[in-house]
C-alpha cells in the first residue's frame, strides 16, 4: 500500500512540470475568428450579392513570422434575394502579423463559392472560384486582434453569370470582411 502510495506520489511529482508548462506558455500566433462580410458583385443581376446584404465569417489565421502568414475563411450570407457560401484562402505579406500593434497586409486569394441564381424562372445553384488579391489592415492588443480586409476578384465567372442573365458587362467583385480574432 505505502509503495503504491510512494510511485502515486513520484509520478504526480515527475507530471507536474509537463502539466504546468502549458498553462505559462506563449500563446502561438494561430488565430480563430468570427466576422461580418459585405461582398459585392456590380454591375450584375438581382439575385447576385451587393452591399446592401450582410453575411457572417469563421476564420483561421497562422502568421509564420511578422511578415508572412495565411488565412482561410469560410462564409455565408442568406436573405431572400441573395443566398451564397463560400471560402477563400489567402496568403499574407505585410508588416505586424505576429506581433502586438498595427498590421496591414496583401497577397494573392483564391476562392470557390456556392451562389444561388436564377434562369429561366427557376433557381438554380452556380459555382463560381478563381483568383483575386486581398488587402488588410488591422491592430492586435494582447490575444484579440480586429482586421479590415477586402479581396477583388478575377471578374471573369461573374461576366459569364452577367452573359446567362442577359448583360454583358464586366462586374468588379469585392468581398470584405471586419474580423475579430483571438491568438492561442
Amino acid at each position: 500500500m505505502m509503495n503504491t502510495l510512494l510511485r502515486t506520489a513520484f509520478s504526480l511529482l515527475c507530471a507536474a512540470p509537463l502539466l504546468a508548462a502549458p498553462v505559462q506558455a506563449e500563446p502561438t500566433n494561430f488565430r480563430v475568428g468570427l466576422g461580418m462580410l459585405r461582398y459585392d458583385v456590380h454591375p450584375a443581376a438581382d439575385y447576385m450579392p451587393d452591399f446592401r446584404n450582410t453575411g457572417f465569417t469563421f476564420s483561421a489565421e497562422f502568421p509564420q513570422d511578422n511578415y508572412v502568414g495565411s488565412r482561410f475563411i469560410v462564409y455565408r450570407e442568406d436573405d431572400d434575394d441573395v443566398s451564397l457560401w463560400g471560402y477563400e484562402t489567402q496568403l499574407m505579406w505585410g508588416y505586424g502579423l505576429a506581433q502586438p500593434g498595427f498590421r496591414i497586409y496583401t497577397g494573392p486569394a483564391w476562392h470557390r463559392e456556392v451562389i444561388r441564381s436564377q434562369a429561366n424562372g427557376s433557381r438554380q445553384q452556380r459555382v463560381f472560384n478563381g483568383w483575386g488579391w486581398q488587402l488588410g489592415t488591422g491592430w492586435q492588443i494582447g490575444a484579440i486582434t480586429l482586421d479590415v480586409a477586402a479581396t477583388y476578384r478575377d471578374p471573369k465567372d461573374y461576366r459569364d453569370e452577367n452573359k446567362r442573365a442577359g448583360n454583358n458587362v464586366i462586374p468588379d467583385p469585392i468581398l470584405s470582411n471586419v474580423l475579430v480574432s483571438y491568438r492561442f
